[in-house]
């Protein structure tokens, strides 16, 4: 048989070829004898020369074909030979990579280790992974005594199992026409055997769900046996099923090496050549965000582009229209959409879509958006408000693990990858036939109302951070649900006419624009409104007809100096949120809001300590204060015990300023556990300082603290520009009857007039050693 060619002979079939080998020689050489025997042949050929030597040739001959014909009766049926052994391990075609090394070197090490048996890569679409597993098996042609089999198989979205088992088999070389008949449990059990006896390693590109490792035939791997088992993945839900003994997440492209990528399309023209287009070149690279797949794909349509207005075109087109180019939807959108298509629940998936309305680049605070949610009646877990927010949060959880949400340097917000906002705006666009059902032109430069052909097709709409002035049109939206027209300094108009015919708006986020001050009356008319956020903006007065918004369950006014009306609070009798904790309150206001029997939370300011107390002795309403800011309150009864009456605080703010120092001390007791967000103490300016330019809290960054369940070390480090220092907190292990202790007793003639006297935190375990949040 010919190895070189890959053939070897089947087992049932050694034996009749060992006989046919040993008969052979006996048949060459007659064939080598015929010739002399012919020459013996006389009269026609029939007599010989010699007689004897004639007869004993022929019985030779005769005893041969005997043979022959009972070795060709005795065939095995089938095939006599198969393919051979196959190699160790097949090598991939790979090109050369671009900021993958690090990860490589990373991923080997790990892999490498010995108690790392399964290794779960794990990251967004197109962001390199199965290019990093194919460098892996590079790696592992290179390292030829440390395994005996490398197998790669391409797994895909819709798990087959009989695919995955006839993939390994022909890798194994035992994918026969025997093993085409065999069970799933008989290949099972074939695969296993054969694989149980071999130092193997088996890398899966592109899993979707939980593999049974087992049932497929692959033995678990052990540090016993020294396999390894490689795989990757969109979802870190996988790893997770998957019982990874180490996950990694491969990451986008740093602003560096995706230029150095996206360069190298253009390797072989001089289209970078012109100042213009390489600027814009690198305006359209960063809209890529370090997604290789989008790099490649649109630098390969760039690539001969030599004009200044097709690459601006390009550039547009990619804001507001990805979809429109073929190369971006066949090659990435698409692609990108099988994340979302994995999405199980029809809600995550509208919540995805909901994503898209937030600025590219911006955080996206886990709260308002779940608020958004809940408004836009995505998520009801019915009427328990409590429950719908926990499922909340878990749904952008479970975005986040399958990476199409990226978290950022604070847990309080999530962020979406650009080019996974242009999917899901492709998605929300009824993929590219109903482009305004989605309006989202955020951070556009726009100065006025964006052109829309069709108002009746717009269902969502977000205009934030733009250069709005005035908006005076009136626009016929039978279908808006949202509008979202936030952080824009330059906004200081709305006429009413522009709110008279949007009869299904729920969500009004007019946040943010500092300059409104005023709020026309036609936003009264909005009777299907369930969340109105006004907070940040200067306005001045409050339309008093907002108290026919009877549906309204969410209403902010953070940072407002205006106040609705007692008459109008005590119209919202369904709110559920009721956020105005910059205006300061007074007893007749917390008479009226405790008459709110659906409020959940709320966010409130208070200058008395009787209106503090009063709050506190209400324990309805003092159980849903999330949001507390406290100035110049001071207790002569001693410390105000606000954890038991606050259960669902999340945040507090002290502001305190240098009469505390000369009368009593200002000494609040909370938990760290109760202020589970924010702790944000901040000094009152006198005049004085007011003179000085130093106006805080302004112009000059406020100390804020994120307060993990179990704090255990409270500092700040103000900068150099910060006249307004605090004292230096940690929590004692011996916290003794106080609670705390100074870590550094400051002397009185260096604190500061307007230091906070003293915040008195209390735990009931002791620290560790972790660093403030």
């Amino acid at each position: 048989m010919n190895a070189r060619n890959g053939l070897r002979r089947h087992e049932r079939c050694k034996d009749w070829i060992s006989k046919i080998e040993a008969i052979q020689p006996k048949v060459t050489k007659l064939l080598e004898d015929k010739t002399a025997e012919m020459e013996r042949l006389s009269m026609c050929g029939y007599c010989s020369t010699n007689f004897f030597l004639t007869y004993c040739y022929g019985k030779d001959v005769l005893e041969t074909l005997e043979e022959v014909q009972s070795l060709l009766s005795s065939k095995p049926s089938g095939e006599v030979v198969r393919t051979g052994l196959p190699p160790r391990i097949e090598e991939i075609a790979t090109e050369p990579t671009v900021g993958l090394e690090k990860m490589l070197e990373t991923t080997w090490s790990r892999l490498m280790e010995k108690d790392v048996g399964i290794l779960g890569l794990y990251g967004m679409g197109g962001v390199g992974k199965s290019t990093l597993l194919e460098k892996i098996n590079q790696k592992l042609v290179e390292k030829k005594n440390e395994f005996e089999v490398v197998i790669f198989v391409w797994v895909s979205r819709d798990l087959q199992v009989e695919k995955i088992q006839n993939a390994i088999g022909e890798r194994l070389g035992i994918c026969d026409e025997a093993w085409k008949k065999k069970t799933h449990s008989d290949k099972t059990s074939r695969l296993y055997n054969v694989l149980a006896k071999r130092r193997f390693v088996m890398l899966l590109d592109d899993i979707w769900e939980k593999m049974d490792l087992k049932k497929i035939g692959i033995p678990l791997p052990s540090q016993e046996n020294g396999s390894k088992v490689v795989f990757t993945t969109r979802s870190k839900d996988v790893c997770a099923r998957m019982r990874s003994h180490h996950v990694l997440e491969v990451k986008k492209l740093d602003e560096e090496n995706a230029w150095e990528l996206f360069r190298r399309n253009f390797r072989g023209n001089n289209t970078l050549s012109d100042p213009e287009i390489l600027k814009l070149a690198r305006q359209l690279c960063e809209k890529c965000e370090g997604l290789p797949l989008a790099l490649n794909v649109i630098g390969e349509a760039m690539a001969y582009k030599t004009s200044v207005p097709e690459w601006q075109c390009a550039i547009d087109d990619l804001d507001s229209n990805a979809g429109g180019y073929p190369e971006v939807e066949d090659e990435i959108l698409k692609i990108l959409k099988f994340s979302y298509d994995d999405l199980k629940d029809e809600r995550v998936k509208q919540c995805f879509q909901y994503c898209a309305l937030f600025p590219q680049d911006a955080g996206i605070d886990k709260d308002v958006l779940v608020e958004y949610w809940i408004s836009e009646r995505i998520i009801d877990e019915g009427g328990d408000r409590k429950r719908t927010i926990n499922e909340g949060h878990k749904i952008i959880g479970d975005l986040v693990r399958a990476c199409l949400l990226m978290t950022v340097d604070t847990s309080e917000k999530v962020k979406m990858h650009d080019v996974l906002r242009q999917m899901a705006l492709w998605v929300a666009s009824s993929f590219g036939e109903k482009d305004e059902n989605f309006i989202v032109k955020t951070c556009a430069g726009l100065k006025e109302m964006p052109k829309v052909t069709d108002w009746k097709a717009v269902r969502r709409m977000s205009l934030g951070r733009n250069e709005i002035r005035d908006i005076s049109i009136s626009p016929d939206c039978l279908n808006l649900t949202t509008l979202l027209l936030t952080r824009s300094g330059t906004l200081v108009n709305i006429s009413g006419k522009f709110f008279q015919s949007m009869p299904k708006l729920v969500i009004l986020d007019l946040s943010t624009n500092i300059n409104l001050a005023k709020l026309p009356e036609e936003v009264s008319n909005l009777v299907s409104l369930r969340h109105l956020d006004l907070s940040r903006t200067c306005l001045e007065n409050l339309p008093e007809g907002l108290g026919k918004l009877i549906q309204l369950r969410y209403f902010a006014l953070r940072g407002v100096r205006t106040r609705p009306s007692l008459s109008v609070i005590s119209s919202l009798l369904n709110i559920e949120m009721l956020l105005f904790d910059t205006t300061f309150v007074n007893m007749e206001s917390i008479d009226v809001i405790k008459l709110m029997e659906n409020l959940k939370g709320l966010g409130i300011s208070i200058k008395s300590t009787v209106v503090l107390k009063h709050l506190l002795s209400i324990p309805r309403l003092a159980s849903c204060i999330q949001h507390i800011t406290l100035e110049r309150v001071i207790s002569k009864d001693g410390p105000l015990q606000l954890e038991t009456a606050m259960a669902s605080l999340r945040s507090i703010e002290i502001q305190g300023d240098d009469r505390s120092r000369q009368t009593d001390r200002a000494v609040y007791r909370i938990d760290p556990r109760a202020a589970r967000k924010e702790l944000r103490l901040e000094p009152r300016p006198d005049d004085r300082t007011d003179r000085t330019g130093a106006c805080f809290p302004d112009q000059l960054a406020k100390p804020r603290l994120m307060v993990e369940p179990e704090l255990t070390w409270v500092e700040w480090k103000p900068r150099q520009t910060i006249v307004f220092p605090f004292w230096i907190l940690q929590l004692s292990k011996d916290l003794g009857h106080a609670g705390t202790r100074m870590m550094h007793e400051p002397d009185p003639a260096d604190c500061p007039e307007d230091a906070l006297s003293v915040l008195l935190l209390t735990a009931k375990e002791p620290p560790g050693s972790d660093e403030p949040g």
